[in-house]
């Protein structure tokens, strides 16, 4: 019959190492020679499964960084049960030969803290010795597991037996991985859509400022008022619009997670411009010091122009009061522009003040139909996890209420390592059956 694989998993956070350290492991077990593993193939899986029924295991760590508290855990419940060595590996060739010592001195003591004692080797691109003394480390531990006083003889060894809390823990495991990764999509999803939202509503509210100050930099004062209501009807037709898209995305996105039978959340009105015609304050005694003036002024101007009447006879009474007209003329005048020129930069000045304050007032109601878009996906999260939840949670409920199925009967002609606890046969739904 043919002789099990000597199976080694390789474990590792998602940004570590591990396919790595797994793929110099599997060259290094090319050119070991079949005796080092008692006659058996070498295999070397990562983040292999229970139903993989690992003989060793190796937790790779950032060579960089310390030891983290989770590769700490994960060690400790590693080493409970199966021969267990440590890699430092990623970025290993850019740390000096001191700091990594300090950082093997460091990980080794954090392990033994932890009651874990285990080998700990540098895996780096360098020459394949690193590797080779890592696997030699393994399959020694692994032979003296077999060879330990209680290791079964192949002529007593019995069928795989069930490990009920080896299965729940995987269980368990996949459970939390599938939860995190559903709240982690959804994270991902309102950050994108709040991004897109208030993108959609700066586009739409961007020219309008523009406008005011284009439009009202040159505009007569009989415009002014009817370029202002313009742009306050154009204002409330961009916000109404930026409002109505993103009602439809939060919809989408809620019927993406939940379904087509998701609840919807209620509609939030869009906030109103509130741009209205103004004028600005007058100050009197300014413009009556304009006015006089602009009057002494042209009362110049008009005496110069007037100068050739002189000469006419019955004309140069009347230069006096033509000068004096034409400074009041040209007084009034200054006052006119003056009061124009102030009425464009307050309504500018205003007209960008409450653009601004539109925008704020928009974004505010935005914010709070997204968090009601995403209350509601995260209530129905609680009330439906999901089918691939569900489902490990009722195999979890089933394992612990003691009605697991039983394992197919395997005669086996190795003996199993003492004390590293072989994994049950994936039960019926899982995804690495």
């Amino acid at each position: 019959m043919r002789t099990r694989d000597l199976t080694i998993a390789v474990l590792g956070a998602r940004d570590s190492a591990a396919p790595a350290v797994a793929a110099a492991l599997r060259t290094a077990a090319l050119q070991a020679t079949t005796s080092a593993a008692g006659g058996r193939a070498i295999r070397v899986l990562v983040d292999a499964s229970p139903s993989d029924r690992p003989d060793a295991a190796v937790v790779v760590v950032d060579a960089v960084c310390p030891v983290r508290p989770d590769d700490v855990e994960v060690a400790r419940g590693v080493a409970s049960r199966l021969p267990l060595a440590v890699a430092l590996a990623g970025r290993a060739d850019t740390c000096t030969a001191e700091a990594l010592s300090e950082t093997v001195d460091v990980t080794t003591r954090r392990l033994a803290d932890a009651g874990v004692h285990a080998p700990v080797h540098v895996v780096d691109e360098g020459p394949t010795a690193t590797p080779a003394a890592l696997l030699a480390a393994l399959l020694e531990a692994v032979r003296s597991r077999e060879a330990g006083p209680v290791a079964a003889s192949p002529a007593t060894a019995s069928p795989a037996a069930t490990s009920p809390t080896a299965t729940v823990d995987w269980l368990l495991a996949r459970r939390t991985e599938t939860i995190t990764t559903r709240s982690q999509a959804l994270r991902q999803d309102v950050q994108a859509l709040r991004m897109e939202i208030l993108q959609d509503l700066q586009r739409s509210l961007r020219d309008l400022g523009g406008r005011a100050r284009e439009d009202l930099a040159a505009a007569p004062r009989s415009r002014v008022d009817t370029l202002v209501e313009g742009l306050a009807a154009d204002a409330d037709a961009a916000v109404t619009g930026a409002v109505d898209r993103a009602d439809r995305r939060c919809d989408t996105l809620v019927v993406r997670h939940l379904g087509v039978n998701a609840p919807t959340a209620p509609r939030i009105p869009a906030p109103t411009s509130g741009v209205e015609p103004s004028r600005p304050p007058r100050s009197t005694g300014e413009e009556l010091l304009v006015m006089l003036m602009g009057a002494a002024g042209g009362t110049g101007v008009g005496r110069m122009l007037l100068s050739p009447l002189a000469e006419v006879p019955g004309m140069s009474a009347m230069i006096v009061p033509l000068a004096l007209l034409c400074g009041l003329a040209l007084g009034w005048t200054t006052v006119t522009v003056r009061r124009t020129q102030a009425l464009r930069t307050h309504t500018v000045a205003a007209v960008g003040d409450r653009l601004a304050a539109l925008r704020g007032e928009a974004e505010q109601a935005l914010g709070s139909r997204i968090l009601a878009a995403e209350a509601i996906i995260t209530d129905g999260f609680a009330h439906d996890p999901g089918p691939r939840v569900a489902d490990l949670e009722r195999r979890i409920r089933r394992l612990r209420s003691g009605g697991t199925t039983p394992a197919t009967t395997v005669a086996s002609t190795v003996a199993e390592p003492i004390g590293a606890a072989p994994a049950p046969p994936v039960p019926a739904g899982s995804p690495s059956a």
